[in-house]
């Protein structure tokens, strides 16, 4: 809770604190402010550090030919080095832990690339594989780039606790689940339904992952993981919507449930995405029974006016629907909600 000069002006004049008590209150605020970053700092390390990284993970491929592998290899490894113990510099010495973590951040970044480029010079990869491909094709080979970068990354998360190094992982784990799906299934030739059920069962263990972050530690660790495996796992539920009835319906139910496990855990990611997942659902369900009748745009009209009615309502009473739930539940299912979650209500 902040509070004004006027509030604190209040409690002077009703007695309830002296000015020399004030001035000290105000003397350590400040004294507590004056090594916090502004948003705009936070900003300007971010944008700098993810431009760093589309630089050297993306457009530096682009001038492949110039340099060839054993180029990439070298320019990429003195990226790496650079980083890294400027990182090591600014989060321990200077005690900047932001700008620190984000130099941290682009040499874990910069893992792919180094061992794409290396592998390559030793004719790893076939002739015809490009770096780019890692971002669009689905291929069990990229799993060593995906790992290599897990295996720089943790040690670097354990030592600095950085939770922004948590969204790279999370982006690998992600990258892993579609390109680990040709090696359990022994072929490349893979169907959509398939391809959904590893999807469903990678993105409910990252769900399942960041559970755990949001119960054992303090810091959020647990959005990213939150994230991609909601993308994950809404990506597959979205397969079974064509088919069969009862399958419809239980993916409808599904989303609901995510958003009653957002106020249970108190993170909007579930909310949204469970939301989302409503909509498509009771989209395809009128176009199931009004695909061929007059009154489907008036039944696609009222579906959206009615969902607009819904988030009013939600968005007016969302402290009192959950308490209401909340209450409801046992004492052991209350201890399973998150402590740092709670304090934010």
């Amino acid at each position: 809770m902040k509070y004004t000069d006027e509030q604190l002006n209040d409690a002077v004049k009703n007695e309830i604190f002296t000015n020399e008590q004030i001035d000290q209150f105000k003397e350590f605020v400040n004294k507590n402010n004056s090594g916090q970053i502004t948003k705009f700092q936070k900003l300007l390390y971010y944008g700098g550090g993810l431009l760093i990284i589309s630089a050297m993970t993306w457009l530096m491929t682009t001038n492949w030919k110039n340099f060839g592998a054993v180029g990439v290899t070298i320019i990429s490894a003195v990226y790496f080095i650079i980083f890294f113990f400027a990182g090591e510099f600014l989060f321990f010495k200077k005690n900047l832990e932001v700008a620190g973590g984000i130099l941290y951040s682009v040499s874990i970044a910069i893992i792919p690339l180094f061992v794409f480029s290396l592998l390559k010079a030793f004719d790893f990869w076939p002739e015809n594989w490009e770096y780019n491909d890692y971002y669009f094709w689905i291929k069990g080979k990229w799993l060593i780039l995906e790992l290599s970068l897990i295996a720089v990354a943790l040690p670097i998360l354990l030592r600095t606790k950085f939770s922004f190094i948590v969204f790279l992982i999370a982006g690998s784990l992600w990258f892993l689940s579609m390109d680990i799906i040709p090696i359990i299934e022994k072929t490349t030739k893979i169907t959509w339904t398939e391809r959904a059920n590893i999807s469903i069962i990678f993105g409910t263990i990252m769900i399942l992952i960041g559970y755990f972050a949001d119960i054992k530690f303090k810091k959020d660790y647990a959005f990213w993981m939150y994230l991609f495996g909601l993308i994950i796992l809404s990506s597959g539920l979205s397969v079974f919507y064509n088919v069969n009835l009862f399958k419809f319906i239980v993916l409808g139910i599904a989303n609901l449930i995510l958003i009653f496990v957002s106020l249970f855990l108190n993170r909007n990611a579930f909310l949204v995405f469970g939301t989302i997942g409503l909509i498509q659902f009771l989209s395809r369900l009128s176009w199931k029974y009004f695909e061929d009748s007059v009154i489907f745009p008036f039944a696609l009209t009222i579906i959206g006016v009615l969902l607009i009615v819904l988030g009013i309502y939600f968005q007016k009473n969302r402290k009192n629907i959950e308490e209401k739930l909340i209450k409801k539940l046992p004492s052991y299912i209350l201890k399973l909600r998150p402590k740092r979650n709670l304090e934010d209500e």
